[in-house]
């Protein structure tokens, strides 16, 4: 049984924006979570399983009927429609939201392991995407890519995109910090940072990179 109060948020939360690639902001709300070590160790007690899209890793969903994670929930869907989307540009503008699902994500799949679509940036199915990096260990940020102007002409390289290659440049970075929640477009190319000797180690099943998903709708 999770606490009905492990998901209150902090009382020192400080919430700030960053524009990133010069084109869209980010909400970024450091020190997000009260309790963010109970946090990881509760998510990671759930029952990950791979999902249907091509993430490479396992998901697991958040548990239903918690007091605090709703209330964080809709704390998070106000926040957005309040102070968030009116930054967003033109070219960018999102209709207010009414929906707010969250789950808690690992990445495990090898660099060589990775099939061709996950070796390349991708968009979310819903507008805005929410993320709390829940690692005290390095293990990687967001990136955001644009399209180069000229397409490869080879195979997509080995192991995960992180740099600019294979058609894509590489156009800004979400800083991770343990503790922080980053919202950002869904819609713009982004990956997960994955680089380091962990994710080509045991490590990434028994130290794993794990963030808490906001899917917002």
């Amino acid at each position: 049984m999770i606490d009905q109060d492990l998901f209150e948020i902090s009382p020192t939360a400080q919430e700030r924006f960053e524009l990133v690639a010069d084109a869209f902001p980010v909400l970024l709300v450091d020190n997000v979570y009260a309790r963010p070590d109970e946090i990881r160790a509760a998510a990671l007690s759930l029952d990950f399983e791979p999902p249907p899209d091509p993430y490479p890793g396992r998901v697991a969903s958040a548990p239903d009927g918690n007091a605090s994670l709703d209330r964080f929930l809709r704390r998070m869907l106000d926040m957005v429609n309040r102070d968030y989307l009116p930054l967003l540009p033109d070219s960018l503008r999102v209709a207010p939201l009414a929906r707010l699902h969250s789950d808690f994500a690992i990445v495990d799949v090898h660099p060589d392991d990775l099939a061709d679509h996950q070796r390349i940036p991708h968009t979310d199915p819903v507008p805005i995407f929410g993320l709390v990096y829940l690692n005290r260990q390095p293990r990687g940020g967001t990136l955001f890519f644009r399209k180069a102007a000229s397409a490869p002409e080879n195979a997509l390289s080995a192991g995960y995109l992180t740099d600019s290659r294979d058609g894509f440049e590489l156009a800004g970075r979400i800083e991770p910090a343990f503790n922080r929640l980053a919202i950002y477009p869904g819609f713009v190319p982004h990956s997960g940072e994955i680089a380091g000797d962990w994710i080509r180690s045991d490590e990434r099943f028994t130290n794993p990179r794990l963030t808490q998903r906001l899917l917002f709708g």
